[in-house]
C-alpha cells in the first residue's frame, strides 16, 4: 500500500513540473513587453527663458542633461555680458551647414560691392547723398513720438533709458518709490496743475502722473521694472537716466 501511495504521489509531482527544468522562470512573451518600452518624448527644437526685471548682467548660461547610463551632467557656459531683460533669451537646436564656409550670399556680396566702388565711382557718390537724407529726417520723427506735453510749460522727452523733463520750477528733492518702480521728483510751486497722468508706453517708461500739494507740485514716473537712476540739471529741466 505504500509502494502505491509513493507511485502516485510521484506522478502527481512530475505532472506539474516543468517540461525543461532548465527553462528560465520569464517566458518569452514578458520579455519582450519589458525591453520594447516606446520612449515618447519628443525631441528638442527651442525654448524661451524670460529675465526679471532686475537683471543686467548675464554671468554665465548652463544646460542639464541625462547621459545613455542614466547619469546626470551639466555643461556651463561663461558669458558675462550686458543683458536686455525685455528680450527673452532662445535656446535652440540648430544643424550646422556642411558647407558653411562656401561663399553663398554674404561672401560674394561683399567683392561686388567693391567692384561697383572701383568701375562705377558716380553711382557710389551718389548713394551716400540719399542715405544722408534719411538720416536728417530720422531724428526729427523720433523727436516727435518721443516728445510728450503734460502742460504749457512742462514737457517731456524720451531717448531709450533717458528721461528729460522740461521745466522752469527747481526741484526740491528726487527719491524711488518700489513696488511698483517710480522715479519721484517735487518742484517748487511756481505754477498751478491739474492733476493727471500721460501714458508714455515707450520702455521703460510708462507714464508720468502730475499732482499738487501744498507748496510743491510732484512728478511720478512709472517704470516697466527695476532700476537705478541718475537725475542731472541742464539749462531747461533735468535729465533723469536709468541704469
Amino acid at each position: 500500500m505504500q509502494k502505491i501511495l509513493g507511485l502516485f504521489l510521484s506522478l502527481a509531482v512530475m505532472s506539474v513540473a516543468r517540461e525543461n527544468p532548465f527553462e528560465t522562470s520569464m517566458s518569452p512573451q514578458s520579455v519582450g513587453q519589458t525591453t520594447q518600452i516606446k520612449d515618447e518624448r519628443a525631441d528638442f527644437t527651442s525654448t524661451t527663458l524670460s529675465l526679471p526685471s532686475s537683471a543686467r548682467i548675464l554671468k554665465s548660461a548652463s544646460v542639464t542633461f541625462q547621459n545613455l547610463d542614466g547619469s546626470i551632467s551639466e555643461e556651463i557656459v561663461a558669458i558675462d555680458k550686458n543683458v536686455d531683460w525685455h528680450l527673452p533669451l532662445i535656446l535652440s537646436s540648430q544643424k550646422l551647414e556642411a558647407n558653411a564656409s562656401t561663399p553663398i550670399a554674404l561672401p560674394v556680396a561683399i567683392p561686388e560691392a567693391k567692384k561697383v566702388v572701383e568701375k562705377k565711382p558716380a553711382v557710389v557718390a551718389t548713394a551716400p547723398l540719399k542715405e544722408e537724407k534719411v538720416v536728417s529726417q530720422t531724428p526729427n520723427a523720433n523727436v516727435e513720438d518721443s516728445t510728450f506735453k503734460l502742460a504749457d510749460d512742462l514737457s517731456f522727452f524720451i531717448n531709450q533709458n533717458e528721461i528729460t523733463i522740461f521745466t522752469k520750477e527747481s526741484k526740491i528733492r528726487d527719491f524711488l518709490i518700489v513696488d511698483p518702480y517710480k522715479v519721484v521728483v517735487d518742484f517748487k510751486k511756481e505754477s498751478t496743475y491739474t492733476t493727471k497722468t500721460l501714458e508714455f508706453k515707450k520702455a521703460p517708461f510708462v507714464s508720468a502722473t502730475l499732482g499738487t500739494h501744498d507748496g510743491f507740485y510732484r512728478i511720478a514716473i512709472l517704470l516697466d521694472g527695476h532700476y537705478r537712476y541718475d537725475i542731472q540739471p541742464f539749462n531747461g529741466g533735468y535729465i533723469v537716466k536709468l541704469k
